[in-house]
């Protein structure tokens, strides 16, 4: 694995460094430090699946899965990431956004940040369920397992 550290900003801002993945996206790189960049204030939205809550019953995070706006965790600086807790992945996105295929979470005091695939289908998922491909309007078949 290769670690960088982002480009000291002009203005002295510390920095966090950055693992990429065997999978790394540099698009997807590119659009969440866009997102710190333009000041923009984020939310994480943690995946209420039975991989990051192993203990809890699948229909009590189905019930809580429909309560997803209330459990948004408001981000300011990329530094606030980790505070995220350890080994929960969640969705990250724009406060006034309504969908993201970005994911992130923070594993042993390291920030991932990732686009999460259905198992089944190899499909990439959203918060919604379904990426939409912009260029066609075309989104992928909805059916979304747990992740």
């Amino acid at each position: 694995m290769n670690h960088t550290t982002a480009p000291q900003a002009s203005d002295d801002a510390r920095h966090v460094p950055v693992e990429r993945l065997q999978h790394y996206n540099p698009e997807v790189e590119q659009r969440v430090q866009g997102w710190f960049a333009s000041g923009q204030p984020l939310v994480w939205i943690p995946i209420l699946s039975q991989e990051n809550f192993p203990d809890v019953p699948q229909q009590l995070l189905e019930f809580a899965d429909n309560h997803q706006e209330a459990m948004r965790w408001p981000i300011h600086q990329m530094e606030e990431l980790l505070q995220l807790p350890n080994g929960i992945t969640g969705w990250l996105m724009p406060a006034t956004a309504s969908d993201t295929d970005v994911a992130c979470g923070v594993w042993d005091g390291e920030i991932y940040i990732l686009g999460i695939k259905d198992r089944r289908t190899g499909k990439p998922q959203t918060l919604l369920g379904e990426r939409v491909d912009v260029a066609t309007g075309q989104a992928d078949a909805p059916e979304q397992s747990a992740v």
